[in-house]
Protein backbone atom coordinates (compact mmCIF):
# COMPACT_ATOMS: atom_id res chain seq x y z
CA UNK A 1 0.00 0.00 0.00
CA UNK A 2 1.17 3.28 -1.18
CA UNK A 3 0.93 5.45 2.24
CA UNK A 4 1.46 8.78 2.35
CA UNK A 5 3.83 10.62 5.15
CA UNK A 6 3.65 13.78 3.95
CA UNK A 7 1.00 16.64 3.32
CA UNK A 8 1.42 20.39 3.36
CA UNK A 9 -0.54 23.42 1.78
CA UNK A 10 0.28 26.39 0.06
CA UNK A 11 -1.81 29.81 -0.90
CA UNK A 12 -0.18 32.59 -2.51
CA UNK A 13 -2.75 35.15 -2.20
CA UNK A 14 -0.72 38.04 -3.99
CA UNK A 15 -0.63 35.96 -7.27
CA UNK A 16 -3.80 34.39 -6.56
CA UNK A 17 -2.16 30.78 -7.31
CA UNK A 18 -3.13 27.57 -4.26
CA UNK A 19 -0.37 24.57 -4.52
CA UNK A 20 -0.76 21.18 -3.16
CA UNK A 21 1.46 18.86 -3.14
CA UNK A 22 1.43 15.48 -1.47
CA UNK A 23 4.53 13.11 -0.96
CA UNK A 24 4.55 9.74 -0.06
CA UNK A 25 7.65 7.57 0.96
CA UNK A 26 8.01 7.10 -3.21
CA UNK A 27 8.43 10.28 -4.01
CA UNK A 28 4.89 10.94 -4.98
CA UNK A 29 3.82 14.50 -4.98
CA UNK A 30 0.29 16.61 -6.33
CA UNK A 31 0.80 20.15 -7.30
CA UNK A 32 -2.68 21.91 -7.82
CA UNK A 33 -2.31 25.45 -9.56
CA UNK A 34 -5.51 27.40 -9.51
CA UNK A 35 -4.83 30.55 -12.05
CA UNK A 36 -1.69 30.27 -13.28
CA UNK A 37 0.35 33.10 -14.84
CA UNK A 38 1.98 32.12 -17.79
CA UNK A 39 5.80 32.72 -16.43
CA UNK A 40 4.39 30.18 -13.20
CA UNK A 41 3.58 27.64 -15.71
CA UNK A 42 7.28 28.42 -17.44
CA UNK A 43 8.69 27.97 -14.07
CA UNK A 44 6.43 24.44 -13.37
CA UNK A 45 7.70 23.86 -17.11
CA UNK A 46 11.16 24.26 -16.68
CA UNK A 47 11.27 22.18 -13.14
CA UNK A 48 9.13 19.30 -14.52
CA UNK A 49 10.41 19.20 -17.92
CA UNK A 50 6.86 19.79 -19.77
CA UNK A 51 6.68 20.07 -23.68
CA UNK A 52 6.00 23.94 -24.92
CA UNK A 53 3.53 22.14 -26.74
CA UNK A 54 1.25 21.25 -24.01
CA UNK A 55 1.64 24.11 -22.02
CA UNK A 56 1.10 26.09 -24.45
CA UNK A 57 -2.34 23.78 -25.17
CA UNK A 58 -2.83 23.94 -21.22
CA UNK A 59 -3.10 27.81 -21.25
CA UNK A 60 -5.76 27.77 -23.71
CA UNK A 61 -9.16 28.26 -22.28
CA UNK A 62 -11.56 26.51 -24.99
CA UNK A 63 -9.55 23.39 -25.40
CA UNK A 64 -11.47 20.48 -26.16
CA UNK A 65 -10.83 17.33 -24.23
CA UNK A 66 -7.65 15.53 -24.85
CA UNK A 67 -4.56 12.81 -23.96
CA UNK A 68 -1.31 12.97 -25.05
CA UNK A 69 1.87 11.61 -23.97
CA UNK A 70 4.93 13.12 -24.24
CA UNK A 71 7.81 11.00 -23.68
CA UNK A 72 7.61 9.64 -20.45
CA UNK A 73 5.14 12.39 -19.66
CA UNK A 74 0.86 12.36 -19.55
CA UNK A 75 -0.80 15.30 -20.37
CA UNK A 76 -5.31 15.71 -20.21
CA UNK A 77 -7.57 17.90 -20.78
CA UNK A 78 -10.94 17.52 -19.17
CA UNK A 79 -13.83 20.09 -19.21
CA UNK A 80 -15.89 20.12 -15.73
CA UNK A 81 -19.34 21.38 -15.91
CA UNK A 82 -19.48 24.92 -14.92
CA UNK A 83 -22.11 27.10 -16.69
CA UNK A 84 -21.73 30.62 -16.67
CA UNK A 85 -25.79 31.31 -16.38
CA UNK A 86 -28.76 29.43 -17.52
CA UNK A 87 -28.91 29.90 -21.24
CA UNK A 88 -25.19 28.80 -21.51
CA UNK A 89 -25.08 26.48 -24.43
CA UNK A 90 -21.79 26.27 -25.77
CA UNK A 91 -18.79 23.94 -24.71
CA UNK A 92 -16.94 27.33 -23.52
CA UNK A 93 -19.84 28.06 -21.54
CA UNK A 94 -20.97 25.52 -20.04
CA UNK A 95 -17.60 23.78 -18.97
CA UNK A 96 -14.45 24.77 -17.68
CA UNK A 97 -10.98 23.30 -18.29
CA UNK A 98 -8.90 21.08 -16.23
CA UNK A 99 -5.37 20.48 -17.81
CA UNK A 100 -2.85 17.30 -15.94
CA UNK A 101 0.76 16.97 -16.32
CA UNK A 102 1.46 13.21 -14.92
CA UNK A 103 5.00 11.46 -15.08
CA UNK A 104 6.18 8.48 -12.83
CA UNK A 105 6.51 10.65 -9.40
CA UNK A 106 4.32 13.85 -9.98
CA UNK A 107 1.26 15.08 -10.98
CA UNK A 108 0.52 18.88 -11.67
CA UNK A 109 -3.41 19.63 -11.95
CA UNK A 110 -3.84 23.28 -13.51
CA UNK A 111 -7.55 24.94 -13.68
CA UNK A 112 -8.95 28.82 -13.95
CA UNK A 113 -11.62 28.37 -11.45
CA UNK A 114 -12.01 27.09 -8.11
CA UNK A 115 -12.41 23.25 -7.76
CA UNK A 116 -13.76 21.66 -4.79
CA UNK A 117 -14.23 18.54 -6.12
CA UNK A 118 -10.33 18.25 -5.84
CA UNK A 119 -10.04 18.34 -1.91
CA UNK A 120 -12.53 15.75 -2.17
CA UNK A 121 -10.44 13.73 -4.16
CA UNK A 122 -7.09 14.69 -1.53
CA UNK A 123 -9.13 13.65 1.47
CA UNK A 124 -10.94 10.73 0.29
CA UNK A 125 -7.61 9.26 -1.53
CA UNK A 126 -4.45 10.93 -1.33
CA UNK A 127 -4.24 11.98 2.42
CA UNK A 128 -5.01 8.48 3.83
CA UNK A 129 -2.72 6.72 0.96
CA UNK A 130 -5.56 5.01 -0.58
CA UNK A 131 -4.58 6.20 -3.85
CA UNK A 132 -1.88 3.77 -5.22
CA UNK A 133 0.04 5.44 -8.51
CA UNK A 134 -0.32 8.74 -10.78
CA UNK A 135 -2.30 6.63 -13.12
CA UNK A 136 -4.72 6.19 -9.85
CA UNK A 137 -4.65 9.66 -9.04
CA UNK A 138 -5.82 10.80 -12.45
CA UNK A 139 -8.42 8.40 -13.62
CA UNK A 140 -10.24 9.77 -9.82
CA UNK A 141 -9.74 13.15 -11.26
CA UNK A 142 -11.64 12.40 -14.45
CA UNK A 143 -13.65 10.23 -12.66
CA UNK A 144 -14.09 13.62 -10.63
CA UNK A 145 -14.92 16.06 -13.42
CA UNK A 146 -17.36 13.39 -15.08
CA UNK A 147 -19.38 13.43 -12.00
CA UNK A 148 -19.59 17.49 -11.83
CA UNK A 149 -22.23 16.23 -14.98
CA UNK A 150 -24.66 14.04 -12.96
CA UNK A 151 -26.87 16.19 -11.02
CA UNK A 152 -26.99 18.73 -13.78
CA UNK A 153 -28.38 15.84 -16.28
CA UNK A 154 -30.89 14.76 -13.84
CA UNK A 155 -32.06 18.37 -13.13
CA UNK A 156 -32.55 18.80 -17.23
CA UNK A 157 -34.56 15.28 -17.24
CA UNK A 158 -36.66 16.09 -14.28
CA UNK A 159 -37.07 19.50 -16.19
CA UNK A 160 -38.19 17.36 -19.26
CA UNK A 161 -40.86 15.23 -17.20
CA UNK A 162 -42.02 18.32 -15.92
CA UNK A 163 -42.62 20.27 -18.85
CA UNK A 164 -44.18 16.48 -20.24
CA UNK A 165 -46.65 16.13 -17.61
CA UNK A 166 -47.61 19.81 -18.73
CA UNK A 167 -48.21 19.66 -21.74
CA UNK A 168 -50.08 16.83 -22.07
CA UNK A 169 -52.74 18.46 -19.24
CA UNK A 170 -52.58 21.13 -22.01
CA UNK A 171 -51.12 24.00 -19.53
CA UNK A 172 -50.07 27.15 -21.14
CA UNK A 173 -46.44 27.26 -20.47
CA UNK A 174 -44.80 30.35 -21.49
CA UNK A 175 -41.83 29.92 -23.57
CA UNK A 176 -41.82 26.67 -23.90
CA UNK A 177 -40.15 25.81 -27.22
CA UNK A 178 -37.42 28.21 -25.77
CA UNK A 179 -36.84 26.23 -22.92
CA UNK A 180 -36.97 23.19 -24.44
CA UNK A 181 -34.49 24.16 -26.75
CA UNK A 182 -31.94 25.06 -24.38
CA UNK A 183 -32.64 21.66 -22.58
CA UNK A 184 -31.83 20.21 -25.96
CA UNK A 185 -28.53 22.39 -26.57
CA UNK A 186 -27.10 21.52 -23.40
CA UNK A 187 -27.88 17.67 -23.28
CA UNK A 188 -26.19 18.19 -27.24
CA UNK A 189 -22.98 20.11 -26.04
CA UNK A 190 -22.25 17.96 -22.96
CA UNK A 191 -22.53 14.63 -24.90
CA UNK A 192 -20.20 15.93 -27.16
CA UNK A 193 -17.63 16.57 -24.08
CA UNK A 194 -18.63 12.79 -22.82
CA UNK A 195 -17.54 11.59 -26.07
CA UNK A 196 -14.37 13.09 -26.60
CA UNK A 197 -13.69 12.22 -22.70
CA UNK A 198 -14.47 8.87 -23.69
CA UNK A 199 -11.15 9.09 -25.86
CA UNK A 200 -8.95 10.19 -22.77
CA UNK A 201 -10.53 7.25 -20.36
CA UNK A 202 -9.67 4.88 -23.50
CA UNK A 203 -6.07 6.00 -24.01
CA UNK A 204 -5.54 6.26 -20.15
CA UNK A 205 -6.71 2.61 -19.58
CA UNK A 206 -4.36 2.03 -22.69
CA UNK A 207 -1.52 3.39 -21.59
CA UNK A 208 -1.68 2.21 -17.86
CA UNK A 209 -3.60 -0.96 -17.91
CA UNK A 210 -6.74 -1.80 -16.27
CA UNK A 211 -7.62 -1.03 -12.66
CA UNK A 212 -10.17 -1.13 -9.79
CA UNK A 213 -10.21 3.21 -10.67
CA UNK A 214 -10.34 2.65 -14.34
CA UNK A 215 -13.20 0.28 -13.80
CA UNK A 216 -14.91 2.69 -11.55
CA UNK A 217 -13.89 5.70 -13.92
CA UNK A 218 -15.78 3.27 -16.94
CA UNK A 219 -18.32 3.02 -14.44
CA UNK A 220 -18.80 6.77 -14.15
CA UNK A 221 -18.47 7.78 -17.90
CA UNK A 222 -21.10 5.13 -18.68
CA UNK A 223 -23.65 6.42 -16.49
CA UNK A 224 -22.89 10.11 -17.55
CA UNK A 225 -23.11 8.88 -21.26
CA UNK A 226 -26.47 7.24 -20.44
CA UNK A 227 -28.09 9.92 -18.89
CA UNK A 228 -27.62 12.46 -21.34
CA UNK A 229 -28.21 10.27 -24.31
CA UNK A 230 -31.37 9.94 -22.32
CA UNK A 231 -31.95 13.58 -22.03
CA UNK A 232 -31.33 14.35 -25.36
CA UNK A 233 -33.67 11.91 -26.78
CA UNK A 234 -36.54 12.95 -24.37
CA UNK A 235 -35.74 16.58 -25.41
CA UNK A 236 -36.08 15.04 -29.01
CA UNK A 237 -38.88 13.55 -28.55
CA UNK A 238 -40.98 16.58 -26.24
CA UNK A 239 -39.85 18.59 -29.17
CA UNK A 240 -41.92 16.30 -31.63
CA UNK A 241 -44.62 16.22 -29.25
CA UNK A 242 -44.65 19.66 -28.90
CA UNK A 243 -44.97 20.73 -32.63
CA UNK A 244 -47.36 17.57 -33.20
CA UNK A 245 -50.03 19.36 -30.41
CA UNK A 246 -49.24 22.71 -31.84
CA UNK A 247 -50.37 21.49 -35.23
CA UNK A 248 -53.15 19.82 -34.23
CA UNK A 249 -54.08 22.62 -32.16
CA UNK A 250 -54.34 24.73 -35.32
CA UNK A 251 -55.86 21.76 -37.45
CA UNK A 252 -58.59 22.22 -35.04
CA UNK A 253 -59.16 25.67 -35.40
CA UNK A 254 -58.89 25.24 -39.27
CA UNK A 255 -61.59 22.37 -38.90
CA UNK A 256 -64.02 25.17 -36.96
CA UNK A 257 -63.44 27.51 -38.96
CA UNK A 258 -63.99 25.62 -42.37
CA UNK A 259 -67.32 23.88 -40.79
CA UNK A 260 -68.45 27.76 -40.30
CA UNK A 261 -67.67 28.72 -44.13
CA UNK A 262 -69.68 25.64 -45.51
CA UNK A 263 -72.75 26.77 -43.43
CA UNK A 264 -72.44 30.26 -44.41
CA UNK A 265 -71.67 29.33 -48.02
CA UNK A 266 -74.88 28.82 -49.67
CA UNK A 267 -76.60 31.36 -46.98
CA UNK A 268 -73.73 34.10 -48.76
CA UNK A 269 -74.83 32.82 -52.05
CA UNK A 270 -78.60 33.23 -51.75
CA UNK A 271 -77.88 36.71 -50.22
CA UNK A 272 -76.22 37.49 -53.00
CA UNK A 273 -78.93 36.54 -55.71
CA UNK A 274 -81.29 38.75 -53.88
CA UNK A 275 -78.87 41.03 -53.47
CA UNK A 276 -78.66 42.00 -57.14
CA UNK A 277 -80.24 45.14 -58.65
CA UNK A 278 -82.82 43.60 -61.64
CA UNK A 279 -86.02 45.21 -62.45
CA UNK A 280 -87.82 42.29 -62.33
CA UNK A 281 -87.50 39.44 -59.61
CA UNK A 282 -90.78 37.89 -58.92
CA UNK A 283 -89.86 36.94 -55.45
CA UNK A 284 -89.25 40.33 -54.37
CA UNK A 285 -93.17 41.54 -55.12
CA UNK A 286 -95.02 38.14 -53.52
CA UNK A 287 -95.96 38.48 -49.44
CA UNK A 288 -94.51 35.32 -48.64
CA UNK A 289 -91.02 36.03 -50.46
CA UNK A 290 -89.32 36.74 -47.46
CA UNK A 291 -90.26 34.24 -45.09
CA UNK A 292 -89.51 31.74 -48.69
CA UNK A 293 -86.06 32.70 -48.38
CA UNK A 294 -85.48 32.25 -44.85
CA UNK A 295 -87.34 28.83 -44.82
CA UNK A 296 -84.91 27.91 -47.03
CA UNK A 297 -81.69 29.11 -45.58
CA UNK A 298 -83.09 27.59 -42.35
CA UNK A 299 -83.79 24.23 -44.33
CA UNK A 300 -80.22 24.21 -46.25
CA UNK A 301 -78.35 24.76 -42.60
CA UNK A 302 -80.53 21.71 -41.62
CA UNK A 303 -79.33 19.56 -44.22
CA UNK A 304 -75.55 20.59 -44.18
CA UNK A 305 -76.12 19.80 -40.63
CA UNK A 306 -77.47 16.35 -41.04
CA UNK A 307 -75.08 15.38 -43.42
CA UNK A 308 -71.89 16.71 -41.10
CA UNK A 309 -73.52 14.44 -38.28
CA UNK A 310 -73.65 11.82 -40.85
CA UNK A 311 -70.38 11.99 -42.13
CA UNK A 312 -68.94 11.90 -38.40
CA UNK A 313 -67.67 15.41 -38.91
CA UNK A 314 -69.25 17.01 -36.09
Amino acid sequence: MHEVKEFYRKINLDLMVEQWHAKGQEGFEWIDVAKPSAEELADLARKYHLHPHTVADCLEPDHLPKFEMTGKTGFIITRKYAPKDDYADTIQELSSKVALFFGEDFLISIHRLPQSFLNDINERYVSNGHCQSIPALAARIVEGVLNSYVKPGQALSDEIDRYESLLFLKKNIPDLQESIYYIKRKAGVTKKIIKLTEEVVTLLEKQYGASSEMEELWDMHTKVETLYDQVYDDAHALTNVYLAISAQRTNEVMRILTIFSVFFMPLTFIVGIYGMNFDWMPELRVWWGYPAVMGAMVIIIALIFAWFKWRKWL
